[in-house]
């Protein structure tokens, strides 16, 4: 069932649970990402990021993910990831993508509540949820520099611009993997006492599962994991296709590439839906 992302959000808030939302990075993954959730009996979010789109072809996407979704009873939407231009989220609403982020992360105050107001105007003249974020989610290597979200910035934030959910910065890091990131808790805790929306995290891959499991009792409802799934798919592959034979077949080698990563699926879920 094709439906936009705030709804999924609400009911899983009132369930005290989480929503995965899985990064696509290619198209072939994203028949495996529904089916997967579709097997768990779990609303997901699919979601790509402005350049995936435009790789794969917002249209393309779009027409791919209904018709993959048409005959499932599971809650599935579509989701643009960090967007920092109005353009490419009127590409993707015009496309129908049922879900948008805008990013004025890295922007002052002002001018991100600003410009996220006018991308709220533009997802709700479509009926699109839309997601913002404020404070820093770190990108690559943990450095420790990057600026947590103030609580009361984001009550202000989410006052002014009606947005449906909001990433913000705890301590995550896009990217990391290879060691655990230590997030600031208090932090988040600060936030949830004075913003009602669900809160996204973002940097899921590298969080520990005790932490993430907290991060949703604290208010995190959207849980974006990318970084994890890409290398399970990578490290299959360098397996895979390193002992394939030059004539074998294309279609097998990647059925199990994508098996390994729906199994790294399958743990996510069971974490966030505990």
């Amino acid at each position: 069932m094709y439906t936009t992302m705030a709804p999924m959000l609400v009911q899983a808030k009132q369930e005290g649970k989480g929503i995965p939302a899985f990064n696509i990075h290619a198209l072939e993954v994203v028949p495996m990402m529904a089916l997967t959730a579709a097997e768990k009996n779990c609303p997901v979010i699919l979601q790509a990021s402005v350049s995936t789109a435009k790789y794969i072809g917002f249209h393309l996407l779009t027409a791919v993910v209904r018709e993959v979704v048409a005959a499932l009873e599971i809650p599935v939407a579509l989701h643009l990831d960090h967007a920092a231009k109005l353009e490419d989220i009127s590409a993707a609403i015009d496309s129908g993508f049922s879900s948008v982020m805008f990013d004025g992360s890295m922007l002052p105050m002002e001018e991100n509540i600003s410009r996220t107001r006018e991308a709220v105007a533009i997802a709700r003249k479509a009926s699109a949820s839309i997601e913002a974020e404020l404070g820093i989610v770190g990108r690559g290597e943990v450095t420790g520099s990057n600026p947590y979200t103030d609580p009361d910035d984001a009550a202000r934030f989410v006052a002014e611009t009606g947005v449906d959910a909001l990433a913000v910065g705890i301590g995550t890091h896009h990217g990391q993997y290879k060691a655990k990131t230590n997030i600031n808790l208090d932090v988040l805790k600060a936030i949830h006492e004075k913003v009602s929306i669900p809160l996204v995290l973002h940097g899921g891959t590298g969080v520990r599962d005790e932490d993430v499991r907290t991060c949703i009792r604290l208010g995190m409802h959207k849980l974006n994991f990318g970084t994890e799934l890409n290398v399970s798919w990578v490290r299959a592959a360098k397996e895979v296709f390193g002992a394939a034979e030059l004539n074998e077949s294309l279609r097998g080698l990647m059925t199990r590439c994508n098996n390994a990563m729906a199994d790294t699926i399958r743990k996510k879920i069971d974490l966030v839906r505990f």
